[in-house]
């Protein structure tokens, strides 16, 4: 049995009966993912760790040069050694963490899917007579299969990504700092125009997204149309095959 969902104001439905994109994202969002509370917090927690350690390496490679390679003295291969057996160890760890970082974040991706999709497919469900009859059944069907699926890469890879990159640029920071706090300053100044230049490409993808998923609607809407049993039989009929392919 499906929940019925309660529908939001008719001034912000999409065609489909659907939230407009107007209504707040982020809240719906992570309401998505509080039935997986632990498992989150458990990918976060890698996600940190994982983050952090990978900015280790460069610190023990500047105690490689400086006290392993080049002391006053000549080469201490005995700490050169044991520099070496930490570092590796340390991606070997990395290495074991990122797997399972990975994992626990398609299973909870996959089920936050799971979850999005029964919930579509109850609103559906619930929507009057009329939203049938003057909707084509295949812009519905894209909605459920293209649209949903078209999020699948944000709850599976793109929230990690966020949080594992602001924490690897707050970490990676701190050590450029440690190392030369001058070359830091020099790689900052440059961050101002990337970002401004990430908003610009980002805005005209969502453009291009929005108008691609719209388009897979209506290729998906044509092809329900054209193709079922009934509308081969219509164009065969009136010998309008010409026709639906212009």
């Amino acid at each position: 049995m499906h929940r019925a969902v309660p529908q939001p104001p008719a001034d912000k439905r999409n065609s489909l009966g659907l939230p407009a994109p107007s209504s707040p994202i982020v809240p719906r969002t992570v309401r998505l993912f509080r039935p997986y509370r632990s498992q989150v917090v458990s990918v976060v927690v890698l996600i940190l760790l994982t983050a952090s350690i990978g900015v280790v390496n460069p610190l023990l490679i500047k105690t490689v040069f400086d006290s392993a390679l080049f002391p006053d003295g000549g080469p201490d291969m005995h700490l050169l050694w044991i520099l070496a057996a930490i570092m590796s160890s340390i991606a070997i760890l990395n290495g074991v963490m990122g797997v399972v970082q990975t994992y626990m974040t398609n299973q909870v991706g996959q089920s936050v899917m799971r979850d999005l999709r029964d919930d579509v497919y109850a609103h559906l469900q619930g929507m009057s007579l009329g939203f049938f009859t003057s909707t084509r059944t295949g812009e519905i069907q894209s909605r459920v299969s293209n649209d949903v699926g078209g999020i699948q890469s944000v709850v599976t890879s793109t929230l990690t990504d966020t949080i594992s990159n602001t924490v690897i640029f707050i970490s990676t920071i701190v050590a450029m700092l440690i190392l030369s706090w001058q070359l830091t300053i020099v790689a900052v100044a440059t961050v101002p125009f990337f970002f401004a230049l990430t908003r610009v490409v980002g805005k005209k993808r969502r453009q291009v997204t929005s108008e691609a998923q719209r388009s897979m609607a209506e290729v998906t809407a044509i092809t329900q149309e054209t193709l079922s049993v009934s509308g081969i039989m219509l164009a065969k009929l009136f010998g309008r095959q010409a026709h639906e392919l212009a």
